[in-house]
């Protein structure tokens, strides 16, 4: 065993006297990110384009925006220019009359002088989802059985509002079986399935009611100082405020606006590669109304997380999909639906 460790240590020793990792020269590049989602037109996402910058150039991140770019998304039965949004620097959209095709390929091509960038993806062509059924109990560890209720996932009309005879109420109650861990009572689970050009799926939580106001939970001699100012005033009251190491843990500190107040990411985004997926406490930020979102994305989405695009990893590159320059092309395929989340109780 001790001659074994030390070949092992002498292969890692060699191995590290003969790595050369030679310093890569800073090549200035134009970045595109573009997403089309399909049997839908562009209407939530834009294609941002920029420059790159160096760190030494000292640029601030408003001057690096593009708006001079020709930008066209096609195929072979279509070809679409998407155009300059006002007043937003460097973003750029189809017209809401083109609407991308489910199981379809699409190019897209940018022109910024005489630099052409092009990418191309293909749309999933399915997406199944469905109330599981998989797990209708969950046992806490004091023993206690809780009831995983199904709920209505087909709550929208033809515009995306809610049909509120159809949306569906789940309680947010707190204690070690609700909040306690990664694993805690899931609210109601989801099933899904997707074609083979997927590769997983995102979920989005969106609040609707996020930014509404009242005063703070409790009364005038007990109350839930969210702002820290230590009198009971407004701030937004559909905030789920927990400060326990496990929430901490999980989601983070709270951003808080110039009068303090706490808020969180909305929407909240969850990546999933198999199902069901377990809607516990994890998933949500606010109380009210909530817009459910799931996404099943094509590979050149799973390549480009491959390429540690949240900087876990400082030596690994996000995996662009950009000839000639940087970012991502890329689409998806979703299902949208309703739920409300009501105050529930500590346990």
């Amino acid at each position: 065993m001790k001659i074994f460790s030390i070949i092992i240590i002498s292969i890692l020793l060699l191995s590290c006297e003969n790595f050369n990792d030679p310093e890569t020269p800073y090549e200035e590049q134009y970045v595109v990110f573009a997403n089309i989602s399909g049997n839908l037109p562009m209407i939530a996402d834009t294609i941002f384009v920029s420059r790159s910058a160096s760190i030494e150039e000292g640029t601030d991140a408003e001057d690096l925006w593009v708006s001079n770019a020709d930008i066209t998304i096609s195929n072979e039965n279509m070809e679409a220019k998407a155009l300059p949004l006002i007043g937003k620097p460097g973003r750029y959209q189809t017209d809401l009359s083109v609407v991308f095709q489910a199981g379809s390929s699409y190019q897209l091509t940018a022109k910024i002088g005489n630099t052409v960038l092009t990418s191309e993806t293909t749309v999933p062509r399915s997406l199944d989802v469905k109330t599981s059924t998989s797990l209708k109990e969950y046992r806490c560890n004091d023993g206690t059985v809780m009831s995983i209720p199904e709920i209505n996932i087909d709550n929208m009309d033809s515009n995306g509002f809610p049909i509120p005879s159809k949306v569906d109420t789940v309680a947010y109650n707190y204690g070690e079986c609700f909040t306690g861990s990664f694993a805690s009572y899931p609210m109601f689970m989801l099933d899904f399935s997707m074609d083979d050009s997927a590769t997983l799926v995102r979920t989005l939580t969106y609040s609707i009611e996020s930014d509404s106001v009242g005063l703070e939970p409790g009364n005038n001699e007990d109350f839930y100082d969210y702002n820290w100012n230590g009198k009971r005033d407004s701030t937004f009251i559909n905030l789920i405020y927990d400060t326990s190491f496990v929430n901490v843990l999980w989601k983070g500190q709270y951003y808080r606006d110039t009068n303090n107040n706490p808020k969180r990411a909305n929407p909240f985004v969850w990546d999933i590669e198999r199902s069901p997926i377990r809607m516990s406490w994890l998933y949500f930020n606010y109380y009210g109304l909530q817009l459910i979102t799931l996404l099943s994305t094509d590979k050149n989405y799973y390549n480009y997380l491959q390429g540690d695009p949240l900087r876990s990893n400082i030596y690994t590159l996000p995996g662009s999909n950009i000839k000639g320059g940087y970012g991502l092309f890329s689409s998806n395929i979703s299902k949208s639906f309703y739920v409300y989340l009501k105050r529930g109780r500590q346990y």
